[in-house]
């Protein structure tokens, strides 16, 4: 099972320092990784549109805010928003929403609601490490290594070398999480497609 100590672990085995103990060990490495940790995972999320993390919500607009310009609609983030996967006019985001903002704390658009994927950094999604695949934990413990490396270890050769496990890891992680996405994809629809189901004036 997948735990912070383990993800300190591997990252020490990575640099080829001692392991420790536990995450509050009172020496310089477990010091370092516990100031570098939430950053690191965060990074990790926001680097792709991850699977295990994905959120489905239906978002109404704020009723309280009525722009000036623009669309005419407006949408909060949930607090827990990281990225957005993709944004649709109906709960089975058949006709992608092609015309919208997405701004750093909200959405707007001109239809009410709207329906959003986002990646999630909830506890029980994106930061639950139970959830993660073995190739995203991989990732993530490589990008701690290499965030940490040079403090640690001082070491330009030790830094290459993971370095370049690292940028091996994260398309790995990529390409294995793309297998996991549904299947099959279907293009969006065209023009004429929607105007015939009604979805166009």
């Amino acid at each position: 099972m997948v735990t912070k100590l383990s993800l300190f672990n591997a990252a020490l085995d990575e640099l080829g320092e001692v392991n420790v103990s536990d995450t509050g060990e009172a020496i310089a490495s477990a010091r370092v990784l516990v100031s570098r940790f939430d950053r690191v995972v965060a990074d990790c999320l926001a680097s792709s549109s991850w699977n295990f993390a994905i959120e489905t919500i239906q978002a109404d607009a704020d009723t309280g805010v009525t722009p000036s310009f623009g669309f005419a609609k407006v949408f909060a983030k949930p607090s827990d928003w990281v990225n957005t996967v993709a944004i649709s006019g109906d709960p089975y985001f058949t006709f992608p929403l092609t015309q919208y903002f997405d701004d750093a704390n909200f959405w707007s658009a001109d239809y009410t609601p709207i329906y959003v994927r986002y990646v999630s950094n909830d506890t029980g999604l994106g930061l639950d490490l139970t959830r993660w695949t073995p190739a995203f934990t991989r990732f993530v413990y490589l990008a701690l290594a290499d965030r940490v490396c040079m403090t640690i270890t001082q070491s330009d050769s030790t830094r290459e070398r993971v370095e370049k496990r690292l940028k091996a890891a994260k398309t790995n992680a990529r390409a294995q999480d793309a297998i996991n996405e549904p299947q099959p994809k279907f293009p969006p629809p065209g023009g004429w497609t929607m105007a015939r189901s009604g979805r166009l004036g």
